[in-house]
C-alpha cells in the first residue's frame, strides 16, 4: 500500500503538477484554480480541464473523504517530501492543534468571500506568451502587491513542512477543508474498529501525525500495514463496527 500510494503520488504530480504550478506561479486571479474558464493564460492547462479535475476531487471526497490529499495532491506528495525532514512531526499542544486546525476553513471562508463578493479579481498581469520560467519572472515584476502577498504566504506555509511536518495540508489548505467536511459523510473511509487496543503505532506512522476517521486523516491506508492487531479497516463505518472515540 505504502509503495502504491508513492507511485501514485508521482503519477499525479506529472498529470496534475504543471496546472498545480501555474496556478500558484501565473494565475492572475485572487483565488486560483476557480476561475480557470476566463483566464488568458493560454498555456495554463487548467482551461481545458479544471472542471474535470474539480468533479474529480469532489467526487473523490464523497467517496473516500481525504483520499485525493495522501494519493494525488501535488501540493501533498511536496509535503510529504518535506515531511521527511522535519524536526517537528509531532501535533502541536491539543488546544494550539486545535485552533490552528481552523485556519484551513478560514482560508476557505476567506477564498469563497473573495470568489463570490468581489467576483475573483485579477491581482497580477496575465502574461499571455513565453517560457514558464521567464513568464513567472515578469508575473512576479509586475503583479499588484496582494498578489505577491498571497503568493509569498502559499509558499512560505507549504516550505513551513520542512520544519513542522505537513504545517499547510494541517492547517491552510482550502481544499483540504472542503475534503475535511466531506470526510464526515464519505462512503468509505479507514476507521478502528473495536480490536483497536491504543497502541498508537498507527499516529507514529502517520505522515499527518493522526489516526484513523479523526481530523486530517487522508485516507492512505500507511497506519493499515504497521497495526499489529488488524484493527484498521477500510469501508463503510457505524456506530457497531467503528471504535468510537471519547
Amino acid at each position: 500500500m505504502h509503495w502504491a500510494r508513492r507511485l501514485s503520488q508521482v503519477f499525479f504530480m506529472f498529470l496534475l503538477g504543471e496546472f498545480a504550478f501555474y496556478g500558484v506561479f501565473r494565475c492572475p486571479f485572487a483565488v486560483p484554480y476557480v476561475s480557470c474558464g476566463n483566464c488568458p493564460v493560454t498555456q495554463c492547462p487548467g482551461r481545458k480541464w479544471w472542471i474535470p479535475i474539480w468533479a474529480g476531487i469532489l467526487l473523490s471526497g464523497l467517496v473516500l473523504g481525504r483520499v485525493f490529499c495522501g494519493w494525488a495532491c501535488p501540493a501533498g506528495f511536496v509535503s510529504d517530501v518535506l515531511g521527511q525532514a522535519a524536526p517537528l512531526r509531532r501535533k502541536l499542544a491539543g488546544s494550539v492543534d486545535r485552533i490552528l486546525s481552523m485556519g484551513k476553513y478560514v482560508v476557505l471562508v476567506a477564498a469563497v468571500g473573495v470568489f463570490v463578493v468581489l467576483s475573483n479579481p485579477r491581482w497580477a498581469i496575465p502574461i499571455r506568451t513565453g517560457e514558464f520560467f521567464r513568464s513567472v519572472k515578469l508575473t512576479f515584476e509586475h503583479a499588484d502587491s496582494l498578489w505577491i502577498g498571497r503568493t509569498a504566504f502559499v509558499l512560505v506555509a507549504i516550505g513551513s513542512g520542512v520544519v513542522l511536518s505537513h504545517f499547510w495540508c494541517r492547517y491552510l489548505c482550502a481544499t483540504g477543508g472542503i475534503l475535511e467536511i466531506l470526510n464526515k459523510i464519505a462512503i468509505f473511509k479507514y476507521h478502528r474498529t473495536a480490536n483497536c487496543n491504543d497502541c498508537d503505532e498507527c499516529h507514529e506512522v502517520c505522515p499527518v501525525e493522526t489516526r484513523p476517521a479523526e481530523t486530517n486523516c487522508n485516507n492512505c491506508g500507511d497506519c493499515a500495514r504497521v497495526c499489529p492487531t488488524g484493527a484498521i479497516k477500510l469501508g463503510r463505518t457505524d456506530g457497531a463496527s467503528a471504535r468510537s472515540r471519547e
